[in-house]
């Protein structure tokens, strides 16, 4: 009789710590309990639904966060609507959903807002997610590809978050405002098809693997301000690198993370050559 009323104890625990239901279209959504009410913690589609909007309140009671993953690998949606009780977004929450082209956020919202289809925190300090799917590549006669995402991050925008451009393959070009102080961890990851860009000589600190496997990107330079770069942060197996110049005299106080360099192309050993030189004028 012990064993049985603490096997129901355990189900009944488990059964409020993750709790489901499914919405009206056949999707199947899955909450756990969360400061202030419920944190969206799965979502699974099917191909007929390509919308979906976070609720509100689930079992009486405010949606109040989406946990990481809880929309990641999203493989049919293409517009995503944060509710208005959203007061927190995970890193990894959208990570790797290829058709999504836009974000929407409820006008009520106190945290975040949507400018353009990109997601931002109420304030505009922070980038939280780019939508992977929001401009399509353009392809060349020859097959090669020859223009895409041309992204310019607004003035006021201090850090690009974690994750923010996870494999985003349509992202060519990026503008970084000056303000800009930080790029989080694995912000522009396996974005295979960024051309360029120039970092401001506002930032602070470049996380790990921030622009590894960024396999197109041809010259990098790193401004005087940045104190701190990632491990992995530059990181490729077949990079068109062949020299990081940073603007400083010396690696002195500036900390540099594991593997930080790219392997030049056609080389598993061959790093690309770093160049200490301030007062580089940008490329």
């Amino acid at each position: 009789m012990k064993k049985a009323f603490c096997a129901f104890l355990t189900l009944l625990i488990c059964c409020q710590a993750a709790a489901g239901c499914a919405a009206g279209n056949g999707e199947k959504l899955r909450f756990k309990e969360a400061p202030g009410g419920y944190a969206l913690y799965r979502y699974k589609g099917v191909s007929s639904v390509t919308s979906f909007s976070v609720p509100d309140e689930y079992g009486g009671r405010p949606v109040v966060e989406i946990l990481d993953f809880a929309l990641a690998n999203a493989e049919y949606l293409t517009s995503i609507r944060i509710g208005k009780n959203i007061a927190a977004i995970g890193e990894w929450a959208f990570t790797n959903s290829q058709k999504l082209a836009a974000f929407d956020v409820d006008p009520a919202n106190t945290r975040f807002v949507s400018v353009d289809g990109i997601l931002y925190t109420k304030d505009m300090t922070q980038l939280v997610a780019y939508p992977n799917a929001k401009t399509p590549l353009v392809t060349g006669k020859d097959g090669k590809t020859a223009g895409g995402a041309s992204v310019e991050v607004p003035a006021g925008v201090k850090t690009i978050r974690a994750n923010a451009f996870y494999t985003c393959a349509n992202l060519y070009k990026i503008t970084f405002p000056e303000g800009l102080e930080h790029i989080g961890n694995k912000a522009f990851i396996k974005c295979a098809n960024l051309q360029s860009f120039i970092l401001p000589e506002s930032l602070k600190t470049i996380g790990v693997d921030a622009f590894s496997f960024c396999d197109s990107l041809t010259a990098v330079t790193i401004p005087a301000g940045v104190t701190s770069i990632g491990d992995y942060a530059f990181f490729s197996m077949s990079s068109s690198i062949e020299k990081i110049v940073i603007r400083r005299p010396g690696p002195e106080g500036l900390t540099l993370g594991k593997d930080w360099l790219p392997n030049q192309k056609g080389s598993v050993e061959k790093k690309a050559e770093v160049i200490y030189r301030p007062g580089e004028a940008k490329p």
